[in-house]
């Protein structure tokens, strides 16, 4: 695996190419990420806001701001 003392990305294949089309930065990312679990939350609770907060182990209100920041639709 590591041809020494330190693990580098190389060797647990994580080194990222410009064309892979991933974010670069640690904000997109994490904004892509959040987008996909509400996403999915609000989905697997057919909709409802509170069943989404639950799943997503956060409070309603906070799911309204998440919504509104990232201009989704509950």
């Amino acid at each position: 695996m590591a041809d020494g003392k330190l693990v580098t990305a190389a060797d647990l294949d994580l080194v990222a190419t410009s064309d892979d089309g991933l974010p670069l930065n640690l904000r997109t990312a994490r904004e892509a990420a959040d987008r996909q679990a509400i996403r999915q939350a609000l989905a697997q609770a057919g909709g409802n806001i509170s069943g989404a907060s639950r799943l997503l182990g956060i409070s309603r209100p906070t799911l309204y701001d998440l919504l509104k920041s990232y201009d989704l639709h509950g």
